[in-house]
């Protein structure tokens, strides 16, 4: 089997790999929601559980984490880390839909000119898409001002998730494209994203000690679901797809984050904000819809075998 036919078929196996993520990361903002302490506090538990998990992880599965890998660990790790405590705080202080569908915009981000730091260009014909994801956005947030369980503040915190989450997502492709192992990154990434955190989560979580017994299955659950499935296997299918592909598939995260907030939390969308959520998720999706052109032809010399 040559290399391209088998660089060709992990391709074919890493599309399935990153839906199965997507689905449990859209069901981590639900897990969060059910937890009955703050935001800050999620975050903190969550990683530092998750950071012995990964470790555990990466000397079952990955290469040894050296000093050289950990280094390479550090900047992404600081985005990772205030990523996930912006975005655990904004699913506790607005609602789901809008937390989940402003997160969703790391495409259009992407499109827009960050896939260029690691090699892959943009095809202009999709750019007027990722402007009609950003037009969807701002009807989702206006139209929410109001509503129930929307916040602007929380939007906010969202908002700076989605910029964090961007530029790791970016780093994650250029580490794995250098050959850094993606267990082995992901552990460093936690340990970094663990220190990141912890000050600021001491700080304003002022119910780290409130933990009850349903919320530390909840943490489990987060651990096991978008912490093992969700980010191992993004970041071993970043290795073989493109930047632009891989976070088209993440579209479908807050589609099941929003069905399962009508299903168990009863959070709806009002009009302007449906217009707006078909607005984002159309056009993010129109966006990167031909694999077949632009950014994917690119960063096809940048795909090479697993390590």
């Amino acid at each position: 089997m040559s290399p391209d036919t088998g660089e060709s078929q992990r391709a074919d196996i890493a599309i399935p790999a990153v839906i199965l993520a997507v689905i449990a990361w859209g069901i981590g903002p639900l897990m969060v929601r059910g937890m009955g302490v703050s935001g800050y506090t999620v975050a903190l538990y969550r990683m530092w559980f998750g950071a012995p998990a990964m470790l555990i992880a990466n000397r079952l599965w990955g290469k040894p984490l050296t000093w050289v890998a950990f280094k390479a660990c550090v900047v992404p790790g600081f985005f990772f880390g205030t990523s996930m405590m912006m975005g655990f705080v904004a699913v506790r202080t607005t609602s789901i839909a809008n937390a989940t569908l402003i997160g969703a915009l790391t495409p259009a981000i992407i499109l827009l000119g960050a896939n260029r730091f690691v090699g892959e260009k943009s095809d202009l014909r999709r750019v007027p898409f990722a402007f009609l994801a950003f037009a969807g956005l701002a009807l989702v947030i206006l139209g929410g001002v109001n509503n129930e369980g929307a916040s602007l503040n929380g939007d906010v915190w969202a908002a700076v998730n989605v910029l964090c989450f961007s530029v790791y997502f970016v780093i994650l492709k250029k580490r794995r494209n250098a050959g850094v192992d993606g267990w082995t990154f992901l552990a460093g990434v936690f340990i970094v994203g663990c220190v990141v955190i912890t000050p600021m989560c001491l700080l304003m979580g002022d119910d780290t000690r409130a933990v009850g017994g349903w919320d530390w299955l909840l943490l489990l659950g987060m651990v096991l679901g978008p912490g093992f499935v969700g980010h191992g296997l993004i970041s071993w299918a970043s290795r073989h797809l493109p930047v632009t592909t891989t976070s088209l598939l993440t579209l479908g995260s807050p589609v099941v984050s929003m069905f399962g907030a009508w299903l168990i939390y009863d959070q709806n969308l009002n009009a302007v904000q449906f217009v707006g959520a078909v607005l984002v998720l159309g056009g993010l999706a129109g966006s990167v819809w031909d694999k077949s052109s632009g950014s994917d032809q690119a960063s096809k010399s940048l795909i090479e075998p697993l390590v």
